[in-house]
Formats: structure tokens, C-alpha cells, sequence
């Protein structure tokens, strides 16, 4: 009797052969994925500038903004339809708010009106029920600051207390669940126009300006909440101010801005790694731009609008999706790859 070669699991040995075969081919896939990569998706609906761009339950929000005024506009960006829906408005127009998201709720900062040259109105947004609640001011009233998110509450950065200055070093907490706001250690250097985000409950503060007319800076410097201090860390490769940032696999992607004060936009995108304290340089994003916006949907990044130098004229609806990592994006065919295969056998 011909004896039939089995796994411990007893499942004929041509079923492994299938396996085999199939990682191959997803090897085989991978050698043609690009490691990096940007795509081209539908453009914003309205496109303006000084708006803010955040992520929360797998969709992005773009979030006041300017035209020849201060707007109201909320949009969505859904990734999977790769289109945008209208949600309900601000409650009052603002340029240059600045959001966080803690507990799948928008947290729409500062700013300014046709009124005001800075404000500090906290408004919070809903996404379940699309719906807007004010919540208490934030101390310092300002515009072109940066914000961050650390350990459910959320840091309000620097900015300027009116389009000509000064430039601040204020730090101020926000908690969600108590609605109060508690002052924090100055950065060590007053800027206005940098990026921040966190990464492990730390926050990094990257680029920007010293006054409002340059120079554009480098600098980056990782505040810590639990110890309420800064440290220095290592320079951005290319001085930029008006940029957006992302986090992949907890490194931060710098992307676009501007190195002079009402210049032309950049392309350039480059990679901080905490852990090592060193910069990279990653592929450049199709359209150069700066004022741009960007948020993080399932590990790729989405950049946003902006304008090609200064202010204008022309203010970009563009919206470009950035794959950062050759390993995500493998895995992501092998997963499904994996799934048909398993259904077939």
C-alpha cells in the first residue's frame, strides 16, 4: 500500500506546496511594490487655506480655513470611497484653528476672525452625532500655534498673539474631561509656524519661525508631559516653517512647507526616528506646496491642500496619500492573499 506523506495536522502535503507557492507570489508582489510611494485621490471640496486637517475614526477632517474671509467649512475625507462629505459647520467662522482629537472628539483651538486678530475659543466636535459644543477658552488667545496630544490631553504650542507678533513660547494643557486649561513650562525658544505631534507621550515641535518674518528654522525639540521639561533634539535636514507632519510606524514624516518666510512651497519630505534621534530623506511629494494640512489613515499619510508659494493666488484642492513603508504595504497583499487562500483550501 503507497504510503501518503502528511503534516502533524494531517493535511495532505500538496496543501503546503499551495502555502509555499503563495509566498512566494507575494514575494514576487512585493519586489514591485514601491517602498515609498505617493497616489493622487479626489481633491478637497472647498479648497482654502489656513485650515486644520485631523484623523479620527478612520476619516479626515479638514476644518475652518480662510478664502477672502474666514470660513466655516467641515469636510470629510473617506479613504475606502475616496470621497468627501459636508458635515455640519463651525459654529463661527475661524482661520488658523488648530485641532486634537482624545476620545474620538475634535477639539477645534484658537484661530482667528474677521474680528479678531486671535482667539481662544475651544469648540468640540462630535463625529457620531455631528454636532459642535463650546467648551471653556484657552487662556492665551492666538493663531499660527502648533498642538499635540499626549496621555488624553492636548497641548496648545507657541503661535502669535497677533498677525504681527509676538511670537509666543506659551504652553498651555487642555484636559477634555475636566474642561480646564493649566499653564505649562515655556518652550526654550519661541516660534510660531512649526508642526508638532507626539509620539509615546512625547511631543516633538519641528521648524518654524522666531518672528514673524523669519528666519525659517530647523529646530526640533521633544517636550516631555510627565516631567513637564524640553530637550533638544536633533535638526530637520532643511529649515521649514507652514509644513505639515505625519506618523508612520513611529517615525515622523516632515512634509512641504517653506524655508523662506512667504516663499515658494516645498516638496521636500524627511523622516525623524526618536529613537535614534536622526534624520532621513523620503521621497518628495508630487506637488510642492506649503499651509498645507496632513492626517494619518491606516498607516499612510494624507496630505492636503495648501497653496504653491506665499499666500496664494492659486490655493490647492490637492489631496496626495503617501505609503511610507514597504513592509505595510506587502503585508497588507499578503493578508489578503492569504484570506483567498485560505478559503480555498
Amino acid at each position: 500500500m503507497k504510503k501518503e506523506f502528511t503534516t502533524k495536522s494531517n493535511k495532505p502535503l500538496f496543501s503546503y506546496a499551495g502555502w509555499l507557492l503563495t509566498i512566494l507570489f507575494t514575494f514576487t508582489l512585493m519586489s514591485n511594490v514601491s517602498a515609498e510611494e505617493w497616489t493622487k485621490k479626489a481633491d478637497m471640496p472647498i479648497p482654502r487655506l489656513f485650515f486644520s486637517a485631523t484623523t479620527v475614526d478612520g476619516k479626515l477632517y479638514t476644518i475652518g480655513g480662510m478664502l477672502a474671509e474666514p470660513v466655516d467649512f467641515v469636510d470629510a475625507y473617506d479613504p475606502d470611497k475616496d470621497e468627501w462629505t459636508q458635515k455640519a459647520s463651525l459654529p463661527a467662522a475661524r482661520a488658523g484653528v488648530v485641532t486634537g482629537v482624545v476620545g474620538g472628539k475634535i477639539y477645534a483651538i484658537g484661530g482667528w476672525s474677521g474680528q479678531s486678530p486671535a482667539l481662544g475659543t475651544v469648540e468640540e466636535y462630535d463625529p457620531a452625532t455631528d454636532t459642535w459644543t463650546q467648551k471653556a477658552d484657552m487662556p492665551t488667545p492666538r493663531s499660527f500655534f502648533a498642538v499635540a496630544v499626549a496621555s488624553d490631553k492636548i497641548y496648545a504650542i507657541g503661535g502669535v498673539a497677533q498677525n504681527v507678533g509676538p511670537v509666543l513660547a506659551t504652553v498651555e494643557e487642555y484636559d477634555p474631561t475636566t474642561d480646564t486649561w493649566t499653564q505649562k513650562a515655556d518652550m526654550p525658544n519661541a516660534r510660531s509656524g512649526m508642526a508638532a505631534t507626539s509620539i509615546d507621550d512625547k511631543i516633538y515641535l519641528i521648524g518654524g519661525t522666531p518672528t514673524v518674518q523669519g528666519p525659517v528654522l530647523e529646530t526640533v525639540e521633544e517636550y516631555d508631559p510627565s516631567s513637564d521639561t524640553w530637550t533638544q533634539k536633533a535638526d530637520m535636514p532643511t529649515p521649514r516653517t507652514a509644513l505639515a507632519v505625519g506618523v508612520v510606524d513611529s517615525k515622523i514624516y516632515a512634509i512641504g512647507g517653506t524655508s523662506v518666510v512667504q516663499g515658494p512651497g516645498l516638496a521636500t519630505v524627511e523622516v525623524y526616528e526618536p529613537v535614534t534621534d536622526t534624520w532621513t530623506k523620503s521621497p518628495a511629494m508630487p506637488t510642492a506646496r506649503v499651509f498645507l494640512g496632513a492626517g494619518n489613515l491606516k498607516d499612510k499619510i494624507y496630505a492636503v491642500g495648501g497653496v504653491a508659494e506665499g499666500l496664494g493666488p492659486a490655493i490647492l484642492p490637492t489631496v496626495e496619500e503617501f505609503a511610507p513603508s514597504l513592509s505595510i504595504a506587502a503585508l497588507n497583499k499578503f493578508i489578503s492573499i492569504w484570506g483567498e487562500f485560505k478559503k480555498a483550501n
